[in-house]
């Protein structure tokens, strides 16, 4: 109605899509089903971490002297790498939802590599929030 008001060539008729544009945006579409199935994976993954590691670490018994000044940093180190793939993660989710509303396959494919390096950037900072959160844990055993 809008467009039809505004000059558009096409008025308000719908755009008809040949078989290969269909065929090319469903493969756009299940390629966007999936990174948004890996990102919110990612995000659960962190939440859970994040709960976990700072559980245990706020159980544990607090040390003074230069140990708990360790425990301490590295209990940082393992929040900001357990924050970044939270981060990245719901934004590129948040990347991959707008475009499709938009129906640009140029916009979703550009969505699409941007939602793929913050993915990227997720999955090496959750790598080390693991080492970290690993060595936190063993840390604070009394017996090694």
């Amino acid at each position: 109605m809008a467009s039809g008001s505004a000059g558009s060539p096409n008025g308000s008729q719908p755009i008809v899509l040949s078989a290969s544009q269909r065929q090319r945006r469903s493969k756009l579409q299940a390629r966007i089903i999936g990174l948004m199935l890996l990102t919110t994976i990612v995000a659960v993954v962190t939440f859970v971490m994040g709960f976990t590691c700072t559980k245990i670490y706020i159980n544990s018994a607090p040390d003074l002297g230069i140990t708990g000044l360790v425990k301490k940093a590295i209990f940082i180190v393992f929040l900001l790498c357990n924050s970044i793939p939270m981060i990245s993660s719901v934004i590129a989710t948040m990347n991959l939802i707008w475009p499709q509303h938009m129906g640009d396959n140029p916009l979703i494919q550009k969505a699409m590599i941007r939602a793929m390096a913050l993915l990227q950037l997720a999955f090496l900072s959750m790598l080390v929030a693991f080492m970290v959160g690993v060595f936190l844990v063993l840390i604070l055993l009394p017996y090694l």
